[in-house]
């Protein structure tokens, strides 16, 4: 039986309602939930009856389920992550909900994203649609990524916030006509042309490309003071889910003290925020009484997992334990485990290859989690072999960060230009094949030119036809 997910467009959720599904799930003998990467609420009903009837009710609340839409996705935004860690000025909690009102009788089926780029909370690029708010008040930059693909397009726009809803309607009426001219068969430039042509919304021309800072894993767990004074809260759990008897009880002392939302993340934890200096001895005491930790060390919070997944919860603990042993920091980096290359938002993927057994790791070329491609650097390995090269991967990372500066030489003083060497680069995931480095974990010496690879290879990491890779020079 699959998971029934509930969505919580934008991250947001009212106590009561929580607590009221919370009491549902329990009656039909639901012992937790989790929170989904999407910002979603997830229930395992044991049988496809119970599940029915916990999605009839739920719709009561107001509140879309799988169930009525197996094909409806959750709207994902950087909404938690107000007045909590550094935002855009213009981009307040009022703006996110205005927008979100406008897909009220809209359920996407894309994956939509509203991102401030301010922070770190939220990735910005994990959708099909990614709304990134602009330096100008009330405009967003678009970027598209057809389903599957790494590839993400910026569009030469930037998009009013009233218009967001209306836009999406018009995307999607394009994208799954499946035309010649529009749909997944379009190249981005016909597609653009095609849905500009259809679309009555209030526009501008990008004057400034966009410009993220580099990403870094938030501090998202524990207590800590907000700019308003009060504290804000981040519950995470170890096995990703919350038991429904806490919940319940999170729910009513949310009520007691006056606490209006609960927000989730995508690390699949949950957010509260105005937690006053008075009331905080109750919240303490409730995590007390359920066992609840704060002040979780950080290696355990930089990992994106994928949803209901024991195997990777159980690979994830296993990796954290021989890192422990070994006495290896990787405070700074942040890993994936089975998530798909397109919605991955970290600096280090580990892949299943084949068996459980084996796995391959994976690591954005500039150590970057918004825009570089993964390559590989570990093939095959067993999970003895994994914390070894984990080891290095860190080791190498600190490195860098010890590395000398570069001086900046005027135009003058610049030292001569280096002799250039050529790259074949995938066009789907970017990936090269570098012949002065071969591809010895796939039995391909260093030194060897890319057209004397045979006709049957293609890319390491998405199996694009070799005849496909595109020529790049590189200094």
């Amino acid at each position: 039986m699959t998971s029934l997910r509930i969505l919580t467009q934008g991250g947001s959720i009212a106590p009561n309602d929580l607590r009221q599904i919370a009491g549902w799930a329990q009656d039909y003998g639901l012992t937790t939930l989790e929170v989904s990467n999407r910002q979603e609420i997830l229930l395992n009903p044991p049988s496809g009856t119970i599940r029915e009837d916990l999605a009839r009710r739920i719709q009561a609340l107001g509140l879309l389920t799988d169930e009525t839409d197996a094909l409806g996705q959750n709207i994902v935004s950087s909404l938690p992550a107000t007045d909590v860690f550094a935002d855009t000025p213009w981009l307040t909690a009022g703006v996110y909900l205005d927008i979100l009102a406008q897909f009220r009788d809209i359920n996407p089926r894309l994956k939509i994203n509203l991102i401030d780029p301010a922070q770190s909370l939220v990735s910005p690029f994990t959708g099909n649609i990614n709304f990134v708010a602009s330096p100008e008040a009330g405009y967003w930059y678009v970027f598209l990524r057809p389903s599957g693909s790494v590839r993400r397009y910026a569009w030469p726009i930037l998009l009013e916030s009233e218009s967001i809803g209306p836009f999406v309607q018009v995307v999607e009426k394009h994208y799954f006509q499946n035309a010649a001219d529009t749909g997944v068969r379009a190249t981005a430039e016909t597609f653009y042309r095609a849905v500009m042509a259809d679309f009555q919304g209030n526009t501008r021309k990008v004057g400034e490309e966009l410009r993220l800072p580099e990403a870094t894993v938030p501090i998202y767990e524990g207590f800590h003071r907000g700019p308003s004074g009060n504290y804000w809260l981040g519950l995470f759990r170890k096995p990703f889910t919350f038991p429904l008897a806490f919940i319940e009880a999170l729910c009513d002392l949310c009520r007691e003290t006056r606490v209006g939302q609960l927000y989730l993340t995508p690390y699949k934890t949950l957010l509260i925020k105005e937690i006053r200096d008075a009331d905080r001895p109750a919240w303490d005491r409730l995590l007390g009484r359920f066992g609840i930790r704060t002040n979780v060390p950080t290696w355990y919070l930089n990992w994106q997992l994928p949803n209901t997944d024991t195997h990777a919860i159980a690979l994830k603990n296993q990796i954290l334990h021989l890192l422990e042993d070994a006495d290896v920091r990787t405070d700074e980096l942040s890993f994936a485990v089975k998530i798909p290359f397109s919605e991955a938002a970290a600096q280090v993927v580990i892949q299943q290859n084949g068996s459980p057994e084996s796995l391959d790791i994976y690591q954005r070329a500039s150590h970057s989690t918004t825009n570089a491609q993964y390559v590989l650097v570990a093939k095959s390995q067993s999970l003895a072999q994994i914390g070894e090269s984990i080891r290095q991967l860190s080791l190498a990372y600190y490195e860098r960060l010890n590395a000398p500066i570069v001086p900046d030489f005027s135009a003058e003083d610049k030292p001569a230009q280096q002799p250039m060497r050529q790259v074949h680069e995938c066009p789907v995931c970017l990936s090269r094949y570098d012949a002065q480095y071969g591809e010895p974990h796939r039995n391909i010496a260093p030194g060897t030119p890319f057209d004397q690879l045979t006709d049957g290879y293609s890319c390491d990491v998405c199996e694009t036809e070799k005849d496909t890779f595109v020529e790049k020079w590189l200094v």
